[in-house]
């Protein structure tokens, strides 16, 4: 019996793709804290219900009123500063680890968004024989709600 090489191709795991955004806020650090922590002011901007204790361990809950909701953990809490956490929406099979995380800047506060799925993503076939790396299911995230900040 001859042994075969496994072909490169077939071991490599699809890679994880990060969406990361960023705007500054024309208000102190701690307002922007509050606009990302307190539920009251997340309902004005993230979803129509949210239950979020920024702590470590705490769980946390945004649902729509188009029926979607998302549930998951707090990871890490830094005050002020930085505040993680993973969810998913139960059904696309697709949970991500979101963090936002605040700096200060001239003429107010930075805020920096990240999602990143926590399972691979699929190839699809592209244009031109290039390919395109999508989610295996589409779905609103944290980073299309937070960029309503802007506008808020």
């Amino acid at each position: 019996m001859v042994a075969y090489a496994q072909p490169s191709s077939c071991s490599q795991e699809a890679p994880l793709s990060t969406v990361r955004r960023e705007i500054v806020l024309p208000v102190e650090r701690e307002r922007a804290w509050a606009l990302l922590t307190e539920p009251g002011e997340l309902r004005e901007w993230l979803a129509d219900d949210v239950e979020l204790e920024p702590e470590e361990g705490a769980p946390l809950r945004v649902a729509w009123a188009t029926g979607e909701a998302r549930e998951g953990v707090v990871e890490e809490v830094e005050e002020r500063r930085r505040l993680r956490f993973r969810w998913d929406d139960g059904a696309t099979g697709v949970p991500s680890r979101v963090e936002w995380t605040l700096d200060d800047a001239p003429g107010g506060t930075r805020v920096v968004v990240e999602e990143r799925p926590l399972v691979p993503l699929e190839v699809r076939g592209g244009v031109g024989g290039y390919s395109i790396w999508r989610p295996r299911a589409v779905g609103i995230t944290a980073l299309a709600r937070a960029a309503a900040l802007a506008y808020a």
